[in-house]
């Protein structure tokens, strides 16, 4: 008795070693197989900082034709945009390349009520610095395609009698290097305005007046003073990446210099730099966002930063042969989003949590699959909403199931009624969402509807077996 024990003790303490060295083995082979068969080196097996950028665009119509526009972001040197999700309720979409700006226009005829206009996207971007060469003089001419860089404008004074004495201050000699002149007017922006926070239009003689100015007065006075000195040069319109919610969008300038457009922001002081998080949305002196007037807008930008594979394993992942594990492009190719991936794929990873909280913690829930679930819905509809959604719909239906139960049906016919109660009451949400302008309620309707009539079933048995009490304190436990 005593050496069979034994026995199964050894047997499992080499089933155990046996399951840590299979943990070990299997991550350092596919390390093994990427690194020599898929051409990886070790960088690229290390994920980089990506941004998940949310544009949405809040519209309150009164029954006329109404119109939304703003500028989209394309794939550059500095940045590649993809997974992008255009979700809009009801309205139309059409895109629009004009030069080197994409315009996104959403519209409809005869709109009422509350519209909430979404459009997400990944960005990957790097940093971009320039040495711009100490010994390049200034060019008397430019290829035609220049010209436009080189104009007076409406809001650029280039021409102005005072921003030409202003010029003469900072650069008296006229036939300094491109580079020397280009960190004489950006330095003197610098430290002789003042950043002022003002989100209206300011052009360059305005700012010169004032001493002081946002991104776009500042951006507007480095213009008129680059084309006084023969230098190309234009406005950029962007985003700041950083993480959370915003409605700051940001304005910067590029010049020309030896067949380069070279980025400086005179209000956070980069010199012929871009850093890595912002985010390029158009090109020249722009409005990003227009819309017909008769309608209540609203606007902004909610930013997640993350970590995602570097392009440039996912590029050499695309184009092996040997690739055996790519899931993003098999499931693209039958039409299952990223996301959706991204779900089926934490499932597994929810559950074990929840076995944990189960088996080790002492916490009961409604099963072991549903919390994930769930979890998995209200990443749409943010946690408070979520919590509120759930809550609503289990009540409900277990009320109507008490009903029921007072009809005598039996177990099948009653189930077919839940799940349509529970379709109704997820649709009623919904359209209460739309119409309070509460729109993340209105996402209430992709929690799993078979999984809460269920789970309404078994909260309803739990208050007729045992307690109201009882039934709500494990409704609590799951939600935790």
């Amino acid at each position: 008795m005593h050496k069979n024990a034994h026995l199964n003790k050894r047997k499992q303490q080499y089933g155990y070693t046996i399951l840590i060295l299979a943990m070990l083995i299997l991550p350092l082979g596919l390390v093994c197989y990427k690194s020599y068969m898929l051409d990886y080196s070790i960088a690229d097996m290390f994920p980089v900082l990506s941004y998940r950028v949310d544009v949405t665009m809040q519209a309150t119509a009164h029954g006329d034709d109404i119109y939304l526009s703003t500028y989209l972001p394309q794939s550059n040197n500095h940045q590649r945009i993809s997974n992008i999700v255009n979700n809009t309720q009801l309205l139309e979409f059409k895109n629009e390349v004009g030069g080197l700006n994409t315009l996104g226009t959403w519209f409809g005829d005869r709109v009422k009520g509350n519209h909430e206009i979404q459009y997400s996207f990944d960005v990957n971007s790097s940093r971009l610095e320039y040495v711009l060469p100490s010994n390049l003089s200034i060019p008397a001419t430019y290829p035609v395609s220049l010209e436009q860089y080189l104009k007076e404008e409406e809001g650029i004074q280039s021409q102005h009698e005072l921003i030409l004495a202003e010029l003469a201050t900072i650069i008296p000699n006229k036939d300094i290097p491109l580079s020397q002149a280009l960190k004489k007017i950006h330095n003197h922006i610098q430290h002789n305005f003042e950043n002022k926070n003002f989100s209206g239009f300011t052009d360059a003689l305005t700012a010169l007046k004032l001493r002081e100015a946002s991104c776009n007065g500042k951006g507007r006075l480095f213009l008129a003073m680059a084309r006084a000195m023969n230098i190309p040069s234009r406005l950029v319109g962007g985003v700041i990446m950083e993480s959370g919610r915003k409605r700051t969008s940001h304005q910067w300038v590029e010049a020309y210099v030896n067949g380069h457009w070279v980025p400086f922001d005179t209000l956070n002081d980069h010199f012929a730099t871009l850093p890595a998080n912002y985010l390029t949305l158009y090109y020249g002196d722009q409005v990003l966002f227009k819309h017909t007037a008769n309608i209540n807008f609203n606007y902004n930008f909610n930013i997640k930063k993350k970590l995602t594979p570097r392009v440039e394993a996912q590029d050499k992942l695309a184009d092996s042969f040997l690739n055996i594990v790519n899931l993003y492009d098999n499931f693209e190719r039958v039409g299952i989003s990223p996301d959706l991936l991204k779900v089926i794929l934490m499932i597994p990873l929810g559950a074990v949590v929840i076995v944990i909280f189960r088996n080790v913690v002492g916490i009961p829930t409604f099963g072991t699959f549903l919390p994930a679930l769930i979890a998995a819905a209200a990443r749409e509809t943010g946690l408070l909403w979520g919590i509120i959604g759930f809550i609503a719909i289990i009540i409900l239906a277990a009320a109507l199931r008490r009903l029921l139960d007072w009809l005598q049906l039996l177990h099948s016919p009653k189930m077919a009624i839940m799940l349509t109660a529970v379709v109704v009451i997820m649709m009623v949400i919904t359209i209460i969402g739309v119409n309070t302008g509460m729109f993340q309620l209105a996402h209430i309707s992709l929690f799993p509807i078979a999984i809460l009539a269920i789970t309404a079933e078994r909260f309803a048995q739990i208050i007729e077996e045992q307690s109201l009490r009882d039934a709500l304190k494990l409704m609590a436990t799951s939600l935790v």
